[in-house]
């Protein structure tokens, strides 16, 4: 697979995602910052949002959603103002805990991890923002939620807890707003560090596994299937170009890039 770099010196890349109209972004964490790539000129384009950004949805054409590990927020950001509004920042009246990625179900629901604290003790848990604004906790007793993708018509849900260096699959119920029957998908073992993930039109899982330098690619069951050596050993998040040709972007932290792996 052809591995191509479409902007490199970025402050902690994480993030990535396509609009309808083609618009890419993704976050610099260390930088405070969204950034946008231009498929034209081939240059970014920076929206200072200060924090730690993070996980990152599109909402729609101008508005970007992401988390804010650092103000302990879910945020948006209108791109045509530069405007952003902190849409969440407290569980049951307690901060939440960094949030860290988050998507988005067919009811409206965001849902999102806070893993804050919990590399060594299982306190990380996972939250939905209901259409009302209202946050309620849908999962806990984690190591460091991190990823999380929902498949099998969102009846599933695979949630990556980074610091057991496994993917984990749950029942997704939207009426409840509860993940139940949480138990191991892939153990991928030793340091590594499952990130961020996305799903393929062919239905198949794509994991950044942050220290391998490496995608991970699996079906639906939970068998390995493919690896896409990448040029950089921390990959943090990922995102199917579906209305270009640049494949699956991706952003890497050990090099500050944002790539685009043709497939």
């Amino acid at each position: 697979m052809d591995v191509k770099i479409l902007a490199k010196g970025l402050k902690f890349p994480e993030g990535p995602v396509v609009t309808d109209k083609g618009n890419i972004y993704c976050v610099e964490l260390l930088g405070g910052a969204i950034t946008e790539f231009h498929r034209d000129t081939k240059t970014i384009s920076r929206y200072d949002v200060g924090g730690a950004p993070n996980g990152m949805m599109v909402k729609d054409d101008r508005t970007l959603i992401f988390c804010d590990s650092k103000n302990n927020a879910i945020r948006s950001l209108d791109v045509k103002t530069g405007e952003t509004k902190t849409l969440a920042d407290q569980v049951n009246g307690t901060p939440l805990r960094a949030p860290n990625d988050l998507i988005q179900d067919s009811e409206g629901n965001i849902l999102f991890t806070c893993p804050g604290g919990s590399q060594r003790q299982p306190i990380g848990y996972m939250c939905a923002l209901n259409k009302n604004n209202e946050v309620s906790i849908i999962a806990d007793n984690m190591y460091f939620p991190n990823g999380l993708l929902l498949i099998n018509n969102e009846k599933n849900i695979i949630i990556n807890e980074t610091w057991q260096h496994r993917l984990l699959i749950g029942d997704w119920n939207k009426k409840t707003l509860k993940i139940e029957n949480i138990r191991t998908f892939y153990t991928i073992g030793g340091n590594a560090e499952p990130d961020g993930l996305t799903l393929s039109k062919d239905n198949l899982i794509y994991a950044a596994v942050y220290g391998t330098g490496m995608i991970w690619v699996f079906d639906t069951k939970g068998t390995l299937i493919n690896q896409i050596q990448l040029p950089g050993n921390c990959p943090t998040n990922l995102y199917f170009d579906h209305v270009g040709d640049l494949g699956l972007i991706v952003t890497e932290a050990e090099k500050g890039s944002l790539l685009s792996i043709e497939m």
